[in-house]
Order: C-alpha cells, then sequence, then structure tokens
C-alpha cells in the first residue's frame, strides 16, 4: 500500500502537524495587515506552514485576495517584476478579454502583449518589452497598490525563496532591494509574506540576516515568525497512528527514537519513518529500524560526500570537534587537538563553514544545521584512521 508518511511535497493544511500558535501570529499578522517573515533551515516545512496559515485566512469572510509568488528562478528586476504582475492578474482574470481590458487600464506605460495560448499552454501571460522605459518600470513597481486599489480589496502578496533575489550579481541586488522596501513600506492595502531559505551548500541561509539586520534595507520592515519544532509526542503519536491505519505496529519507544535521531526535523522524521513502515510487515523491531537509518544514509551519501569534498582538511577538523561537543575552540589544548593553529584560524573557519551553509552559530556555540548530515558525519565520514 502507498505510503502514509508524506516527505516530497509541501503538506496541505490538515496534513500539518502543530505549530497552531505560530499559525495563529502568522495569520493575525497577516489579516491586520502587519508585514512578516517567515525563514529557516531547509526542509523544516515552510511551505506547509503557510498553507495552514493561508487555509486560515480564507475563512475569514472578508478575506484579503491572496497572491503566491516563488522567486527561485527570477534572475533580474525585469523577470521578478514581469513575474509579479502575471501572478496578481492570475488571480482575478480568467478570460482573453478579462487580462487585455486589465492590462489596458493598470499598465498603460508597460503596454503589455498577452499572446493567445497555443494548444500546449492553458493558462494566458502578460509580455513585457525587453526595454521598458522608466515610466513603465514605475508603474510595475507600484503595481501591487495600483491592483489593490482597482479591485478595492486587501492583498496579501507571499513572496518564497526570497532570498534569490539577493544573490543577483553586482550592485542590481542592493538597489533592487532598496527599492523594494521604499516602496512597500508606503503601499496601503498590500501586506508582504517574505519567506524562504538556503541550501546546505550556499551561504542562503544567513541572507535573511543580513536582509532584516539593523541598518540593512529591510530593517524593521516586517515581524519575524519563528518556525516551532513539531513537538515530539505530536509527532509519535501521528507515526503510531500511521502505522496503525495500515495494520503495522511501532512501540512509542521505536516512534521516540525516530523523532530523537533525526532532532525532531519535520522532513527527516516523515522520511525515515516512510522507509521503517516499508520494512515492517508486522511488528517493528530493532533490526528493522537500524536498517532504516542505513538506507537513509545510504541515500544521502552522495551528496553528503559531494559536501566534505569541497571542505578543507582544517574545516573537516573543526567540525569533528563540533560533533565531540567541543566549546572551548580557542583553547591551546583543543587547538593543538584538531589541529586548528591559532584562534584567528578558528574564527576564519567558522565564518567559511558558516558561509556554506554547514554550521550556525548560537549563543557562541556553533551547531551542524543539518541533522541528517552531522549523523551521517559521525557514524560514517569520521570513522577513518586519519581522523582518530
Amino acid at each position: 500500500m502507498n505510503s502514509p508518511f508524506q516527505y516530497n511535497r509541501p503538506l496541505q493544511a490538515p496534513e500539518v502537524l502543530g505549530r497552531a500558535a505560530g499559525a495563529d501570529w502568522l495569520a493575525s499578522n497577516l489579516l491586520r495587515g502587519l508585514h512578516s517573515v517567515v525563514w529557516d533551515k531547509p526542509k523544516t516545512g515552510k511551505s506547509s506552514f503557510i498553507n495552514k496559515v493561508l487555509a486560515q485566512i480564507r475563512k475569514n469572510e472578508q478575506a484579503p485576495l491572496i497572491c503566491r509568488l516563488s522567486c527561485f528562478n527570477i534572475r533580474s528586476e525585469h523577470s521578478f517584476y514581469a513575474a509579479l504582475t502575471n501572478a496578481l492578474f492570475g488571480c482575478v482574470a480568467n478570460t482573453l478579454g478579462e487580462w487585455e481590458n486589465l492590462a489596458a487600464t493598470l499598465l498603460p506605460a508597460s503596454k503589455p502583449g498577452v499572446p493567445i495560448p497555443n494548444h500546449r499552454e492553458n493558462e494566458f501571460s502578460l509580455v513585457f518589452s525587453n526595454d521598458l522605459p522608466a515610466e513603465a518600470y514605475s508603474e510595475l513597481a507600484r503595481f501591487p497598490q495600483a491592483f489593490s486599489m482597482h479591485l478595492n480589496r486587501p492583498v496579501i502578496m507571499v513572496l518564497e525563496s526570497f532570498q534569490t533575489l539577493a544573490e543577483f550579481s553586482g550592485t542590481s541586488a542592493r538597489s533592487l532591494l532598496q527599492k523594494m522596501a521604499e516602496l512597500w513600506k508606503g503601499m496601503k492595502n498590500v501586506t508582504w509574506l517574505i519567506c524562504g531559505s538556503g541550501s546546505t551548500t550556499s551561504a542562503g541561509y544567513s541572507v535573511f540576516r543580513k536582509l532584516f539586520d539593523d541598518r540593512r534595507p529591510f530593517y524593521r520592515f516586517a515581524e519575524h515568525i519563528p518556525l516551532d519544532p513539531i513537538e515530539e509526542k505530536e509527532f509519535t503519536d501521528y507515526i503510531i497512528r500511521s502505522f496503525a491505519k495500515a495494520g503495522r505496529v511501532i512501540s512509542r519507544d521505536f516512534a521516540g527514537m525516530i523523532y530523537q535521531k533525526m532532532e525532531g526535523h519535520p522532513y527527516y522524521v516523515q522520511y525515515l519513518a516512510d522507509i521503517c513502515f516499508s520494512n515492517t510487515k508486522g511488528y517493528m523491531n530493532d533490526s528493522m529500524y537500524q536498517s532504516g537509518l542505513e538506507e537513509l544514509l545510504d541515500i544521502f551519501q552522495q551528496p553528503f560526500e559531494c559536501i566534505c569534498q569541497e571542505l578543507t582538511t582544517p574545516q573537516i577538523y573543526f567540525l569533528r570537534a563540533v560533533s565531540q561537543g567541543v566549546e572551548q575552540f580557542c583553547s591551546i589544548e583543543v587547538m593543538d587537538k584538531y589541529l586548528l593553529k591559532s584562534s584567528g584560524n578558528v574564527s576564519r573557519i567558522r565564518d567559511a563553514l558558516e558561509r556554506k551553509g554547514i554550521i550556525e552559530t548560537v549563543r557562541k556555540k556553533p551547531h551542524f544545521i543539518d541533522p541528517l548530515f552531522k549523523f551521517w558525519f559521525e557514524e560514517r565520514f569520521c570513522k577513518t584512521y586519519w581522523l582518530t
């Protein structure tokens, strides 16, 4: 039978576990017109969480219009405005006439075309000239406000994978982000929800701190809504119920071990639970649990090896120290044991690993960002003769 565990797609609102308080907080913010930002580590359930929040908002009798746009493939100011405008049009316009009339009314300077879709396409879209005049760019930059006023309805604009916009090359990113922040602050009836994360091979996870910290473009623009961890009891109850629906049995101890080994990470907990579910025909036992762990490590062996191949030897030794719970990295004993040389070198190594998205420093103590990479690093990578 199909597995009850979902980890390869965002969950719909009824499927989302926990995080009720955070969902209520964010929904209240957006309904009151307060800009908000959600960021966290990769695959921690941000899209699923937002699905839950937006479903709550839509239940409101006077719910704002919700428009959702992913910025993952946007690489220029022109493409951002085009994507944003098309997303807003798509929320209200269905026929060719509606697209053309709305464009003529709201975009007189931009003058986009609305080509008729061919037999392979089902949706209309606006097509903009590559050499738009300055007044057209100004029109597009302010379009969400004009769109809201035209509809006489508040708009919630959800921008996902927002870190992509901050990774434009050169000065274009800084100027674009500064322009956005200033314009969006003055827009009435348009509320922005910004969200995203980085990958384990980039500095994307720290992008949001750089955008929203003091003296940054989005400083005090939005309230940060943290993603609370899903409580162990709620997750273990869900695992036990899911096994039981298929006539299979997993004890609370094993369900708790799955949660704890993956440190409550939603994606990895679901993934490991799915493997254990597939290995279990009746009652799950320790052999099935251990084989599930090994299978999960095998699945991620290659990408984790690629991460380590890009690390220097001092960085590897630093990670070994982190995995062994070292806190006083600049002590002579630690620097000698892990070949870290000097306190200045320790700082450089830590900064490099943070930029790579492998560790984060919390209360002056470095931690692995990815719990499965941490487990793999300890169990497989470090068990070599030269690191003993």
